[in-house]
């Protein structure tokens, strides 16, 4: 992963000695978390369950396009789902190449299209986090070669696709890999929208005599999701094979929905109640009890078009009967980007 990163750094700082140097674009983003935990293991000297305050992310990103067929952009800064938040790092990079309006290719590391759930950034969802099953799923930043299509297909009707082929887990092709194929089809009724994803996946696994050996998996998404008229609601299922152990399979689901209700204030834009139902069934084919549930509610007050100020309750559910209980967790989040 540190080779593929440096060569598109390279391969940035090389085009734009070489084409008509134009200053970049700079944006900011600054994500503060309060965080309160109760039940379970909270406060008793683990520190992921441990009140305090986090700078859950801090980041410049630079983006721009070179002789108008390329377009690149880096991110630096500081992330909690990216390490431990206390590090500078190259967050995010990339440099595609527009073949025309709809077509595009290039070297990524960042976000790829699974769904809505892996394409949307997360101060940008409902829920101050993605769902708790998706890093099981999922690498969030993997890295390697992407293929874009974007078409419209009328007034409001377009289909985007994207073909990734990724490192797998541990950063390399060596026995693993992360190859996926998405799709976000925007119907033509305004604001809905459908998702579907195919990830198959290898990786590596020890067998009883601690010898190692590579076996094939898969993971995929469906969804729905409407946006319209203040209200937002987003449903995705998702299923896969070849996690902890190779044979194991995994099926989950969310439900989230909120409503936007506009505010007369110069100070206040909006406030936006919402909720988020979570199903993880971690051992989906075998008959022992493995389902966990999730709540999630909270608010959103939207203080100008940039910066928001945010509270999340998540409290779990349903556990099977010999599982350790887990924490609950309130949040106050103060974002902005710029």
């Amino acid at each position: 992963m540190k080779l593929l990163t440096m060569i598109t750094l390279v391969l940035i700082l090389t085009t734009v000695l070489f084409a008509e140097l134009e200053l970049p674009n700079i944006h900011s983003a600054i994500v503060l978390d309060t965080k309160f935990y109760s039940g379970g293991d909270s406060n008793s000297g683990n520190y992921d369950t441990s009140n305090r305050i986090q700078v859950r992310k801090a980041a410049l990103e630079f983006t721009g396009t070179l002789d108008k067929k390329i377009d690149y952009a880096v991110e630096f800064g500081v992330a909690t789902c990216q390490g431990t938040g206390l590090n500078l790092k190259l967050m995010d990079a990339s440099i595609f190449y527009n073949f025309n309006n709809n077509i595009k290719a290039g070297l990524l590391q960042g976000h790829v299209l699974r769904g809505f759930v892996g394409k949307t950034e997360c101060s940008e969802r409902l829920t101050l986090e993605k769902p708790v099953f998706f890093k099981t799923f999922a690498t969030c930043h993997p890295t390697g070669f992407v293929v874009n299509t974007n078409f419209e297909l009328g007034e409001v009707a377009a289909l985007e696709t994207e073909l990734a082929l990724m490192n797998g887990v541990n950063g390399t092709f060596d026995g693993e890999h992360d190859y996926n194929l998405g799709l976000i089809f925007h119907t033509p009724f305004s604001g809905l929208s459908v998702s579907a994803d195919y990830n198959h996946t290898e990786k590596g696994y020890y067998d009883e005599n601690f010898q190692l050996y590579s076996e094939s998996g898969y993971r995929s998404i469906c969804g729905l999701k409407y946006d319209n008229y203040n209200f937002q609601a987003t449903g995705e299922y998702l299923i896969g094979k070849g996690f902890t152990y190779d044979d194991q399979e995994m099926t989950a689901y969310y439900l989230q929905a909120g409503y936007a209700f506009p505010m007369k204030y110069k100070f206040l834009n909006y406030i936006q109640p919402y909720a988020m139902y979570e199903f993880w069934d971690k051992n989906s084919a075998e008959d022992d009890e493995s389902e966990y549930t999730y709540i999630n509610a909270g608010l959103i007050f939207s203080l100008t078009e940039s910066t928001r100020l945010r509270f999340n309750y998540m409290k779990p559910q349903d556990k099977p009967d010999n599982a350790p209980e887990e924490a609950s967790i309130f949040v106050i989040r103060l974002q902005t980007k710029y």
